[in-house]
């Protein structure tokens, strides 16, 4: 079976992986990161074809790839697209998705801001919006646009009377 298209194929992942969030978590990690149009996935067994289900991601086989198990054109990536493969196999079959489901909103919240600033996100910074002629040079003038702080992709939570910490402090 072959796929029509880029989106028929995704459309295909997302149903195998639908009804497990984990699943359904990663694989929308990778069709959004752009991992699924690339050839090397598709054709070193990590994603397959067969009759049951149609089109899927071989978990195993890519982590044997990512441990160095496996030789793999799929390695052949910038460091960013690496690590991002590495948190989709990771929610799929490792560490998170071991210990993410069983988190409430509270600690999801928490665990997403942690995420954030490890990034380094409340550090970024960029054009808040695109200038209306593209050009990142006045072209009167000259002058560079500057940059402002773009802030945290994801704000630490206020205490709340909800969480355990709030509960604890309660007289």
């Amino acid at each position: 079976m072959s796929f029509t298209t880029e989106a028929d194929r995704d459309t295909r992942l997302r149903r195998w992986a639908a009804g497990i969030y984990p699943d359904e978590a990663a694989v929308e990690l990778l069709i959004r990161s752009g991992w699924t149009k690339r050839a090397a996935l598709a054709t070193h067994r990590a994603a397959t074809l067969d009759s049951a289900y149609d089109v899927y991601i071989d978990w195993d086989v890519l982590g044997q790839i990512l441990d160095g198990q496996v030789d793999s054109p799929i390695l052949a990536a910038s460091g960013g697209e690496l690590r991002t493969l590495r948190i989709a196999h990771s929610l799929a079959r490792g560490i998170l998705q071991e210990t993410i489901p069983g988190l409430d909103r509270h600690h999801t919240d928490l665990v997403l801001a942690a995420i954030a600033h490890a990034n380094g996100s409340h550090h970024h910074s960029g054009l808040t919006e695109v200038p209306p002629d593209g050009q990142w040079v006045h072209n009167e003038t000259g002058a560079l646009l500057s940059f402002t702080p773009l802030g945290p992709l994801h704000r630490w939570p206020s205490p709340s009377h909800d969480s355990p910490q709030s509960r604890e402090a309660a007289p």
